[in-house]
Parts: structure tokens; C-alpha cells; sequence
């Protein structure tokens, strides 16, 4: 808010290796055409497919981001505006003299702009605030939060168990919050206001227009403007009190999913995603939008929304809108053997086993999603449940009315309804589908029992309870899960409860606070104040053994669960039967994996590159329309035919070579081109005379571990280097393509048949059935892209890289345990190691 005028105040050995990168010659020739590959379904006016906002800080179908808030992706402060981009980075805009629009480094969870200063909730719970540091406001304050809101003069957050923390200017005490544990706080004028661990409003501070009068009821928002503040209940409908004398503090008629009080006017959201606003509008500050919205945010003269396709408008007095781009949180749910995600324009993406259609993407746009044991539901952003898969009791039957948030289980689903009331059907044969009268904020389905949390902490359960998993818990909980036997919540404190079957340590988690928790079957997971994840219970399927990584959020299925990491990755563990622990995210015209590492090209022209990157081999690199991975390092060919490397140098494998290329390939410590005359250079390490210039001119060449296979313009395969396993040996006949892998190698023939040499200990160098249209040979595992566009995998599997990935690819790419394939709508699939995060991509830009 603005203050009103008038007023003063105060070194791998080569045998680690690769080795193949994919076939550049006709990867450029094939990237025209790629590029027209159809897309995942966009919302009007979508400007990309990055996993998406979900409005109501609901981050997965068991998290809600404590409660509702003023602020939670996009705010606007005094002059300037500030937003969450989907990599939890900050971008600001607008006045800047005191640097209160600087973009902070490091990533947040939530923003929060006052009248000439911004703070942020970072990722570790901490806050850091920037601008005037007038009354200490711009003060970092020591310990972790839960939210925070910047006001004019002073700031308020919840910390991780609950209490209130204010400081600042202590002008009429706004600053001297109350005891009891609260779930959201709000900074006004010289006053705050709080919603309680039981839904009930506390203010405080100056009451000069009655703004600090506490209304009756339960609520599940509250927001503080300078002289008024309003209140969201749980139907949602709205409550304000204090000044009126432009009507701002009039309450408003229908219902909302969020509301925001600025000066001398007040705006919210409609449950279907339209924006009212109300009060003074001298310079359009109070105008309605066009256009859906998920969230607002009000000052004196200025207002700012977030779009449902990602985007912010502001409008008022001296308005802008921040640069281009997406904005919001990301969201993922982890299911039976599927798993689903929210893109930036609401759309749903899923992956996974589809036998019962619970990884069809639906039409429409979502602000929350809930991926169960063969069923998906998700809450449509105007509020309405539909459902989609398994449907065998009714779990998948669309229910009637609005919601808020739903959970899929096993045969049930529940949800809460916009009045707070829980309604659950599908089978009921243990009583887990009854429906729950009272008031609500969230619940969680399980297989034989459902849990849900009270609006006053307290969890109610019902269902099967022979282990007493369905018990009744006591009071300040902040959220709740249920798996097979067992359930847990999180207390306000920011520890772990859980009660009911024990028998794998199910029921006994780490000590220790959290922000999140996420339970699966017979296991449960909890995203610490740092952004480590710690699980416990069950782990046989790899489910207890989180990567190591910062998170943003989390959410646990049957036997794996999935994590949103600060870095704007998915990340997946635990079992991965039907691929769904591997996400699918941008649409990409070129891929190349190597040892341990990828890259690829967008169809939005950036390039992206992840998995290890301690030589530098995974830096984000721009201008290359192709890339070739390696050991430890990677090569890039540009659209003028020039070639540079980066990464691993020690054998002088990532000097860039002189000339012109049309094809360039890294292997384990050497490369070599093709170039555009047709003959081939090759450069860095040449043991046993891999890396030899031969004679003659080639359409294509392929570096392996320690030899070199390359294709002759006439189309016979011209191999040298080392050839103990005979993988050097030249074969007969004429070929297509060649690739050379550690200790073996194998070919393309004009036919579309598979040829291979070498190294067959893992049975990776059998010749395989059938017609292919694309060949690579890994470190002792091969793959193919066939005909009809399947990949056929054969060879050592211990790290499932020659499990045969399910769907359609255009082109595909062998590293050393892994391997990636272009899918034909343009997503990349990664299979097999995952030692160094390799098969994770990038979600965001």
C-alpha cells in the first residue's frame, strides 16, 4: 500500500565412458520439421509450457501453502511491483529510488512489496528484505517464516510454529502481535490483522476507522489495507470493516477465491477467475479487468493481477507491466504408477501408466491437481472437480459445486468444498468416502481412510482404524497425509506427528522442522527448513532415498515421489515402473546426452543443458543449434558450420578446432567433425590412434570411447583405434549411419537393419530384429529408434537404460547408463542412471 497524501509519518578414467552422440547431420536437417510438432494444449493467450501457478498458495493435492495470502506470486508495493517467476527467482519493476524494485538474488517462495521497500520468503525459510530502511523495516529479521507481508512502515510474518513476528515503525502498536499460532498475517497502515490456527481474525494496532474491530466467524484470509481490511470466509464470501467513505470496506455480494485491500479501494478474485473491484478510482486502480485471474494485489493508485496463462497486468496510476514471461509457483503429483503435473496456463500434463486413462491430459486449465492410485481429479480454476481415469466405484465422477482442493486416493476421492465441508465418494465399503460436515481447509485420501484438517488445527479421520490410523488427532496441525496404514501431520511448531502402523517405521519420522510434509503407501516425506528432504518408513523401491537437492515443494505417491527443486528441475525417486517417475516438460527441436550430462536445443530457440556439471560440461550454453555431449565435456556446432567445446580439457578434447564442420561428435576424451569439404578432423586424447585424421571424405563420424567409426561417402563404415573386442574392425556391406560406443559399435544399413561389433558381454552388440531409422551404442547397452517410431533397447539394464521407453520418438540420444529421446510432441524422455540428475530436465527457461 501507498500512504495517502497528506499524511506525515515518522578424473574419469575412459573406461567410465560414453558414448554417443546423436546423428547431427540430419538432427539439423530434421529440426525444421521438428519444430512443427503439435504441442500440449494451451489456454488462450499461453506463452509456454512450464509447470504452473496454483492459485491459493495450493502447491500439490496435500499442501496448501498455509493459508491464503495477499501476496503469494505477484505484489504491488508503493510505486513498484515485484513477482515470482516459476524458477522461485524475483523480478521487479517500477520506482526504484531506494532500490526497493532491485531483483534479489537467490530464490524465494513468496513476495511481499510495501510502500517504498520489498521483502521475500526465501527458499530456507529465511526473510530478506531491500529498499528504504526507514524504522528498520528493510531489517532482515533472524529466524525462519512461514509467510510474511510487507506494509507501509512495518512487516509481519508467521514463523515456523506459528507465532507472529512484527517489525519496523510501532506507530499505535502495529507491531505487537498477540500470542497463539496463527496461519496467515497481514500489514496495513499503522495496524495488522491475522488469521488463527482456528479461523478466527486478530487485529491490532491503530483503530482509527475501526480497521482493527475483529469480525465474527471463520475465515481463511484476511487482508489489511490502510484504513480497512477484509476478510475471506470459507464459502467464499467476503467480510471488510473499517473506513468507507469510498465504499472499499463495502461488503461485496457472490463469491471469491482471494481478496486484497489496498488505500481507498479493495479488489478480489471470483471463484470463475474474474476480478471485481470496489472503492475509490481516480486513476482506474478500481477498474475491472478483462481477463481470468488467479491472484491480485492492491496499493494506493496501482493494482496488479496474475493471468491464469501466466502473465501480470497492472493498472492505475503510472502503471506498468513487468517484462514478458511466466509467472507463478509449479506444481507436481506423484500417483499410483503416473504422475501429473500444472503448466503455467492451467493446462495438465501427465505421464505414466495410462491403462485406465488417468494420464490423459484433460482440456481445460487447473489450479490444483491430485494424482491417485488409477485416477486423476483436479479443481478447475473457476472451482468445479473433474476427474479422469480408473473409475471402477465412482472415484472418478465429477462431483457437483465448487471446490477448493481434492484429493484422489485409492478407490475414494475427497474434497473440500468452497463452504469448508468435506464431500468424498467412490467406494465406502470401510467408510473412508463419508462425507464431513463443519469447517475445513484441507484433506487427504488414502486407500482405507481419509484425514482432514479443521479449520482449528485439529485433524478429524474416519475409515478403516484398525491400527489407528484413523484416530482423531488434537489441535494446531498446518497440514495432513495419509498412506496405506499410517498418517502424519505437520504442526504449527514445524514437526513431524504420525500415528497408526508401524511395522516399517511408517509412523516414526525424523525429528527436526519442517515446512511440508508428503505420505506415500508405507513411507512418508518431509521437505526440512533448508529445502532437504528427509523420508523414512519403507525404501526397498528407493523411495526413502531422496536425491540430494533444495526443494520447493514435494508430494509422495504409491511407491515414489516427486520434488520441484530450486534449481527449476522435477525430480523424481522410488520405484519407476511405467516412466512415472520422468516428467515431460518443454518442447525441444534437438537433444545430446553424454556421460553423465545432457543438452538440448528449445523450439523456443534456447539452448539448456543439466545433469553433472563439475567441469562446466552442463553450462548453460545459447546460440547452438546442436550439441554433442561427452565424458566431461560438450561441443556445440553454430549455424555458420563453426565448432566450439566447453567442460573437460585436460586432453585437449574441449579445444575448439579450426574449420568448417557439418557434423561434429565428443566422445570420451576426443571428438571429431566431419567437415564441410567431407573430411574428418578429430582432436584430444589419441590413445591407440582413435583420434588419427583418416583419408577420404565421410557423410558422417562418431567418436566412442577409445576408437572412431565413420560412414565413407560411399557408404561403407571405416573404423580405427583401439580394437581389442574387434570393435574397430570394418564391417562389410554399405550404411546409413554408424555409432561408436565404449567397446562396441554398431550400424545402420540401407535396409534399415542393425549390424553390430564389438564388446557383447551385456548382450549389448546382438544385432536386433526389425528396421530402424536410427542407431546408438552406449558403455555396454544399445538403442534404436525403429520405423514406426518405438525405441528398442537391448543390453546391460541394471540402471534401467535398456528398458524399452513406452510412446513414439523422433530421435534419440545414448549416453554411457542413459540415455534420452525426442518425443514426437516434442518433449524429451530420459531413461536408466540417474547418479548425477542426468535423466531430470529443466523446467523453466
Amino acid at each position: 500500500m501507498h500512504v495517502p497524501t497528506g499524511l506525515i509519518l515518522p578424473n574419469l578414467r575412459e573406461g567410465g565412458g560414453r558414448i554417443l552422440g546423436p546423428w547431427l547431420a540430419l538432427t539439423m536437417v530434421a529440426m525444421p520439421l521438428l519444430g512443427c510438432l503439435g504441442e500440449a494444449p494451451r489456454a488462450p493467450g499461453a506463452e509456454g509450457s512450464e509447470l504452473a501457478t496454483v492459485s491459493q498458495g495450493v502447491r500439490d493435492d496435500d499442501a496448501p501453502t498455509n493459508s491464503l495470502s495477499d501476496d503469494p506470486i505477484v505484489s504491488a508495493g508503493g510505486g513498484h511491483a515485484c513477482a515470482l517467476r516459476p524458477d522461485g527467482t524475483v523480478d521487479c519493476w517500477g520506482s526504484n529510488g531506494n532500490g526497493q524494485s532491485a531483483d534479489p538474488e537467490g530464490t524465494f517462495l513468496q513476495i511481499s512489496a510495501g510502500t517504498d521497500h520489498t521483502c521475500g520468503l526465501r527458499t530456507d525459510g529465511t526473510v530478506d528484505c531491500w529498499g528504504k530502511l526507514e524504522y528498520g523495516k528493510s531489517t532482515d529479521p533472524a529466524g525462519t517464516f512461514l509467510q510474511i507481508s510487507a506494509g507501509d512502515y512495518h512487516n509481519c510474518g508467521v514463523r515456523t510454529g506459528g507465532t507472529v513476528h512484527c517489525w519496523g515503525w510501532n506507530g499505535e502498536g502495529g507491531i505487537d502481535a498477540p500470542g497463539g499460532t496463527f496461519t496467515q498475517v497481514s500489514a496495513g497502515f499503522a495496524f495488522t490483522c491475522g488469521v488463527m490456527s482456528h479461523g478466527a481474525i486478530r487485529c491490532w494496532g491503530s483503530n482509527s476507522h475501526g480497521q482493527t474491530d475483529e469480525p465474527l466467524g471463520t475465515f481463511v484470509q484476511v487482508s489489511a489495507g490502510t484504513f480497512h481490511a477484509c476478510g475471506l470466509k470459507p464459502d467464499g464470501t467476503v467480510d471488510c470493516w473499517g473506513k468507507n467513505s469510498h465504499g472499499e470496506a463495502a461488503d461485496p455480494s457472490g463469491t471469491f477465491i482471494q481478496i486484497n485491500a489496498g488505500s481507498g479501494h479493495t479488489c478480489g478474485v471470483r471463484t470463475n477467475g474474474a476480478v471485481d473491484c470496489w472503492g475509490a478510482n481516480e486513476t482506474g486502480e478500481a477498474a475491472d479487468p478483462s481477463g481470468t485471474f488467479t491472484q491480485i494485489s492492491t496499493n494506493w493508485l496501482n493494482t496488479c493481477g496474475l493471468k491464469l496463462d501466466g502473465s501480470v497486468d497492472c493498472w492505475g496510476s503510472g502503471s506498468q507491466d513487468p517484462t514478458p514471461g511466466i509467472f507463478g509457483r509449479v506444481a507436481v503429483s506423484a500417483g499410483g504408477e503416473h504422475t501429473c503435473g500444472l503448466r503455467a496456463n492451467g493446462t495438465v500434463i501427465c505421464w505414466g501408466s495410462n491403462v485406465h486413462g488417468q494420464s490423459a491430459e484433460p482440456i481445460g486449465a487447473y489450479r490444483q491437481i491430485s494424482a491417485g492410485r488409477n485416477h486423476t481429479c483436479g479443481v478447475l480454476h473457476y472451482g468445479p472437480v473433474r476427474c479422469w481415469g480408473f473409475n471402477s466405484d465412482g472415484q472418478a465422477a465429477d462431483p457437483s459445486g465448487g471446490f477448493t482442493q481434492v484429493s484422489a486416493g485409492g478407490l475414494h476421492t475427497c474434497g473440500v468444498r468452497t463452504n469448508g465441508s468435506v464431500d468424498c465418494w467412490g467406494r465406502n465399503l470401510e467408510g473412508q468416502a463419508e462425507d464431513q460436515s463443519g469447517s475445513y481447509t484441507q484433506v487427504s485420501a488414502g486407500y482405507y481412510h481419509s484425514c482432514a484438517l479443521r479449520a482449528d488445527g485439529y485433524v478429524n479421520c474416519w475409515g478403516h482404524n484398525v491400527e489407528g490410523q484413523a484416530a482423531d488427532q488434537g489441535g494446531n496441525f498446518t497440514q495432513i497425509g495419509v498412506g496405506m496404514y499410517h498418517s502424519c501431520g505437520l504442526k504449527t511448531d514445524g514437526t513431524v506427528r504420525c500415528w497408526g502402523r508401524d511395522a516399517d517405521n511408517q509412523s516414526s519420522p525424523p525429528s527436526g522442522t519442517f515446512t511440508q510434509i508428503a505420505v506415500g503407501e508405507y513411507y512418508g516425506c518431509a521437505l526440512r527448513v533448508d529445502g532437504t528432504v528427509a523420508c523414512w518408513g519403507r525404501g526397498d523401491l528407493g523411495e526413502t532415498s531422496p536425491p540430494d537437492a533444495t526443494f520447493l515443494q514435494i508430494n509422495a505417491g504409491a511407491t515414489h515421489a516427486c520434488g520441484l527443486t530450486t534449481e527449476g528441475l522435477m525430480a523424481c525417486w522410488g520405484a519407476n515402473h511405467s516412466e512415472k517417475a520422468a516428467p515431460q516438460t518443454d518442447t525441444f527441436t534437438h537433444i545430446s546426452v553424454g556421460l553423465d550430462h545432457g543438452c538440448g536445443k528449445k523450439t523456443d530457440g534456447k539452448s539448456t543443458c543439466w545433469g553433472r556439471n563439475d567441469h562446466g560440461q552442463a553450462a548453460p550454453t545459447l546460440g547452438y543449434p546442436s550439441f554433442s555431449a561427452g565424458n566431461l565435456h560438450t561441443c556445440g556446432l553454430t549455424w555458420d558450420n563453426l565448432v566450439y567445446c566447453w567442460g573437460d580439457n585436460s586432453e585437449n578434447q574441449a579445444t575448439d578446432p579450426p574449420g568448417a564442420y557439418s557434423q561434429v561428435d565428443a566422445g570420451s576424451f576426443h571428438n571429431c567433425g566431419v567437415r564441410t569439404d567431407g573430411s574428418v578432423h578429430c582432436w584430444g586424447s589419441n590413445t591407440s590412434g582413435k583420434a588419427t585424421d583418416p583419408s577420404g571424405t565421410f557423410t558422417q563420424v562418431s567418436a566412442g570411447g577409445s576408437h572412431t567409426c565413420g560412414v565413407r561417402t560411399g557408404g561403407a563404415v571405416d573404423c580405427w583405434g583401439y580394437n581389442a573386442f574387434g570393435q574397430a574392425t570394418d564391417p562389410s556391406g554399405t550404411f546409413t549411419q554408424v555409432s561408436a560406443g565404449w567397446n562396441h559399435s554398431c550400424g545402420l544399413r540401407v535396409d534399415g537393419t542393425v549390424d553390430c561389433w564389438g564388446n557383447n558381454g551385456s548382450g549389448q552388440a546382438a544385432d536386433p530384429s526389425g528396421t530402424f531409422t536410427q542407431i546408438g551404442a552406449g558403455r555396454d547397452h544399445t538403442c534404436g529408434l525403429k520405423t514406426d517410431g518405438t525405441v528398442d533397447c537391448w543390453g546391460n539394464n541394471s540402471y534401467g537404460q535398456s528398458a524399452d521407453p513406452v510412446g513414439t520418438f523422433t530421435a534419440i540420444s545414448v549416453g554411457a547408463g542413459f540415455s534420452c529421446g525426442l518425443k514426437t510432441d516434442g518433449t524429451v524422455y530420459c531413461w536408466g542412471e540417474d547418479d548425477y540428475h542426468q535423466i531430470w530436465l529443466p523446467l523453466a527457461p
